[in-house]
């Protein structure tokens, strides 16, 4: 399986002079180091996060502050965007509201991120360390690929899906879009998740499972959501 573990094409462009992480939760703490060892030559460019929590960095030191909220951001020339909120419908919402102001996104691959040439990787998603996108796997707009995680050779992860730290999508595996994967969740080989579906931690979905499902347990058992936003 050929592979990179700097792909080509996930620099910020020429024309970058600012990059902000939108979250500063903690997760946006950990895409700010993990940006950092990506682009170890644009570290500089990065200035700070968006956020609506404007106090949520003040017992942490991260180099950078809180330059304003999500909903008073104004585009400027150079600007480049990196999401940092792991919440499925959050980052849906957030993005949605930041692609009305004509934002520009970047795609983040950690270094140690394994990822097959014959990988696609949309725009605004984020791969962690150690996660592995293998042949022909697919990875959606706004998808998070959390450390340690992995889709096999064909696999599909859809728009905004999460795999949280350890999931695993086995061969030809499907999940639709604003799907999530808790700690250590998995889906078999060839069965596809429909969209805004949930995998509980720890469970594996064996068997195909209908929108808006809430799977749990090994193997899964399947229950309809009763809240599906």
């Amino acid at each position: 399986m050929g592979s990179s573990r700097c792909r080509p094409g996930f620099d910020p462009p020429g024309d970058c002079r600012r990059i902000l992480i939108v979250g500063a939760g903690g997760f946006g703490r950990e895409v700010l180091a993990w940006a950092r060892d990506a682009w170890p030559d644009h570290a500089d460019r990065i200035a700070g996060f968006l956020s609506d929590d404007l106090r949520c960095l003040d017992n942490y030191s991260t180099g950078v502050a809180v330059v304003g909220p999500v909903a008073g951001y104004a585009k400027q020339p150079g600007d480049y965007l990196v999401f940092g909120i792991g919440v499925p419908y959050v980052r849906r919402r957030v993005a949605e509201a930041l692609m009305e102001l004509n934002a520009s996104f970047l795609t983040l691959a950690h270094p140690t991120a394994v990822i097959a040439a014959s990988a696609s990787i949309g725009e605004g998603s984020v791969v962690c360390p150690y996660a592995i996108l293998s042949d022909s796997a697919r990875l959606g707009r706004f998808a998070l690929v959390n450390y340690h995680s992995s889709l096999g050779h064909d696999a599909v992860a859809g728009d905004f899906s999460v795999l949280s730290p350890y999931a695993t999508l086995g061969g030809n595996a499907a999940i639709a879009e604003d799907v999530f994967l808790g700690l250590h969740a998995s889906v078999g080989p060839g069965k596809s998740i429909g969209a805004r579906s949930k995998i509980s931690a720890n469970s594996a979905a064996l068997s195909q499972a209908p929108p808006d499902s809430l799977i749990f347990g090994v193997p899964g058992r399947i229950a309809l959501r009763l809240e599906t936003t």
